[in-house]
């Protein structure tokens, strides 16, 4: 199994140290959301792939999704986005499942070996937003999968409003209370915004090393965060239905 990751930096899923579209192995600079995965897919394989296997993951950027796109488009009279009718920014989260899940199939036929994608976008929008906009864009990614025809190995990684609520729900409140955690602003620059509220509990800092550090010392109780948190369980049961339908491809 390969695991094919995209997200939108080093804070987050993590980064390429090669300044290319795509790295894994010495090149992937993890970040906390892959330890995350690492820790999820670890429930069911009975071991970290990050520490025993680390060249099961490679990492595609954001910019080469973009380019991936650009050129699909050049070739062709335009990207249709069927099925549901999408704005402009539900469309942007369907279009990069879509190139992931395309990138990911290549992998497959590089490495001779079956895929996992897994694509973070923070959800962001305001406290005042409703539930509707973040299942729209992550139906969207979930079509976007779809139109990949990678099926349910396409996770969408969202979390509500950013990837620093889930870490909150652990850091600043003991695993207690953490729905409240998705209704935070998702602009960076609200006093109140889920940015500011893990700097505070991390002591004034909430580098990607920080947060990493954390992890580290302290762990992750991915089942109180799910229970606690609507986004963190949909990802939770996105990623285990993909180990899944490896685990069928493996056995059939």
């Amino acid at each position: 199994m390969i695991v094919v990751l995209s997200g939108e930096g080093r804070s987050d899923l993590g980064a390429c140290r090669n300044a290319q579209g795509h790295c894994s192995g010495d090149t992937f600079a993890p970040g906390p959301m892959t330890v995350l995965v690492d820790q999820e897919i670890a429930c069911h394989l009975h071991y970290s792939p990050l520490e025993l296997a680390p060249e099961t993951y490679l990492y595609v950027s954001k910019t080469r999704l973009s380019e991936l796109a650009l050129a699909r488009k050049q070739h062709s009279r335009k990207i249709s986005l069927t099925g549901q009718k999408r704005g402009q920014e539900t469309g942007y989260f369907y279009i990069n499942a879509w190139m992931l899940g395309e990138a990911a199939k290549d992998f497959e036929q590089q490495h001779k070996d079956i895929a996992i994608a897994v694509l973070f976008r923070d959800s962001d929008g305001t406290h005042t937003a409703g539930a509707s906009e973040w299942s729209a864009k992550w139906q969207s990614m979930h079509s976007g999968f779809q139109r990949a025809e990678l099926g349910a190995r396409g996770v969408p990684m969202l979390p509500k409003p950013k990837s620093e609520a889930w870490l909150l729900c652990a850091v600043a409140n003991g695993y207690q209370d953490c729905e409240k955690l998705e209704a935070s602003p998702g602009n960076d620059s609200s006093p109140h915004s889920a940015k500011e509220q893990l700097k505070a509990a991390l002591g004034g800092d909430n580098s990607t090393e920080a947060q990493l550090n954390w992890l580290q010392a302290h762990g992750f109780d991915h089942e109180a965060v799910a229970a606690n948190m609507p986004s963190y369980q949909q990802f939770k049961t996105s990623l285990a239905a993909a180990i899944g339908e490896v685990r069928s491809y493996n056995r059939s």
